[in-house]
């Protein structure tokens, strides 16, 4: 009997994985970002001003039904400033695994955590510099039904002097799979050496697969 029940169960569980298949998403975005640096780095910060420098962020994002499985997105992003004499280069290495706890006609809600690794060179005072860090994450969007609409936003934070977070609004053509998404983004960074804000408004696309 428990031998039935087990088998029972399991086939009932690879079913709807089966029909959960159905429910794949993959996803590609990229944005331009019009970001502008703040703070220092080692007690070195811009001579005068920072620069508004044009930098950019990517993802790949895949999606499914199945229940018990997180969604997965990797994502990199150029958080890059300078002015006068400084000249810091920074990427982002972002994997965020999340369940997605709601999702209808109205409301998109995420929940999850990211692993992130900062890759850095102060060519200001020519070294190389890396911090990994483990950042709770969560994303959410509310649509106008029928429009293609929506505003969104999402957060990454460690703690109240490293965080991450986006807000703004994206319309979702209805005869090709492209979104547009502009908006805010903020990046505040304090760890070793690194005492760093960039922020801007960034403007993008997603197409999804």
């Amino acid at each position: 009997m428990k031998k039935t029940l087990i088998a029972g169960s399991l086939l009932a569980l690879f079913s709807h994985a089966a029909m959960a298949a159905d429910d794949w998403r993959f996803a590609a975005g990229a944005d331009v970002w019009n970001a502008q640096g703040s703070g220092q780095i080692d007690g070195v910060g811009a001579d005068g001003s920072y620069d508004d420098d044009y930098n950019w962020n990517g993802y790949l994002q895949l999606e499914h039904g199945i229940w018990f499985l997180p969604n997965a997105k990797f994502e990199m992003s150029d958080l890059s400033s300078s002015g006068g004499a400084f000249d810091n280069e920074l990427q982002a290495y972002d994997l965020t695994l999340y369940y997605r706890l709601m999702n209808n006609d109205l409301f998109q809600l995420d929940l999850g955590l990211t692993g992130r690794r900062y890759d850095g060179d102060f060519n200001t005072q020519h070294y190389s510099y890396d911090k990994d860090v483990l950042m709770a994450y969560t994303g959410g969007e509310i649509r106008i039904p029928g429009t293609g609409f929506a505003a969104f936003g999402d957060l990454r934070v460690q703690d109240a002097d490293n965080y991450d977070y986006r807000l703004g609004g994206s319309y979702k053509f209805a005869t090709v799979p492209l979104k547009l998404r502009a908006g805010w983004r903020e990046v505040d960074m304090d760890f070793d050496r690194v005492d760093q804000k960039v922020d801007g408004w960034f403007i993008g696309g997603e197409f999804t697969f």
